[in-house]
């Protein structure tokens, strides 16, 4: 995934927001994407909203294997919208909240990437971490997704507010967080740790990107590789998810243990 635009993609929207610069570029291969404050923020080919081609989108949906029958998701940041609005399609029972600080961001997603909500996908403009304060439900699943420019805001990735993230999730839930590497991300190491240190377990899949996806586990055990993949199988099987979701777990997933990351656990001032 290209970080910033190339030359030849054709801008096709522009604004400025109390909080971003956002733009909406058009590929020649067909791919439409978006822009906040200089950095792409995802993308997707208009009318096939079933087709992930974002390989961070796809990976981010491991996390699935890590659930028994789901029914609850919240996804800070919203972005395109490509992601809540792929689970609502392929888990149509589900409940999807989605926390955006950035009423504009909406707007777009809605406008130029066919985003739409319904009674069973809302977004909530608000910052994410007043939202989980305030939460009055659980969630089986909580995406962090949420970023200014190249890095996470600072109040999304300390280690309280991955307690209250704890607080609002159900028995055995998860944290997927998507984070950029250390080759764009200095604080790549201490947002790992601090994950680390607040979590029983973490499970590493790298993205072909710069992306990395991190399932933060609330189960004691540990999943073994054998075990992440019958159950990647078994999500398969029953989901219509339109790539090989077995294929990704099998290449990618790996057990974070401890001191493989250097950097302190990021705290509140």
């Amino acid at each position: 995934m290209d970080i910033y635009p190339g030359k030849e993609d054709a801008l096709v929207y522009e604004s400025a927001s109390a909080i971003q610069h956002i733009k909406v570029f058009d590929k020649l291969n067909g791919l439409r994407y978006l822009i906040l404050n200089g950095v792409q923020h995802g993308g997707h080919i208009p009318g096939m909203p079933m087709r992930l081609v974002m390989p961070y989108f796809r990976l981010g949906f491991v996390s699935l294997a890590f659930l028994d029958n789901p029914k609850d998701f919240l996804f800070i940041g919203l972005g395109m919208g490509g992601m809540p609005a792929f689970l609502r399609m392929v888990k149509p029972g589900a409940s999807i909240d989605v926390v955006e600080i950035d009423p504009a961001v909406v707007d777009t997603a809605k406008v130029w990437f066919g985003f739409n909500e319904d009674d069973k996908l809302k977004v909530h403009v608000a910052d994410g971490r007043e939202y989980v304060r305030g939460a009055a439900r659980r969630y089986d699943a909580v995406f962090l997704d949420a970023y200014q420019d190249l890095s996470v805001p600072g109040h999304l990735t300390t280690l309280e507010f991955m307690g209250e993230l704890k607080a609002i999730l159900k028995p055995g839930g998860v944290v997927v967080s998507n984070l950029w590497g250390s080759v764009v991300n200095p604080l790549f190491g201490s947002c790992v740790t601090t994950l680390q240190k607040a979590f029983p377990e973490l499970y590493q899949f790298r993205s072909y990107t710069y992306n990395y996806i991190y399932v933060a586990d609330t189960k004691e055990e540990q999943i073994g590789p054998g075990e992440i993949l019958t159950r990647a199988k078994k999500v398969t099987s029953g989901l219509d998810l339109g790539f090989d979701l077995v294929d990704m777990v099998r290449k990618n997933y790996s057990r974070v243990t401890e001191d493989e990351f250097h950097g302190e656990p990021i705290r509140d001032p």
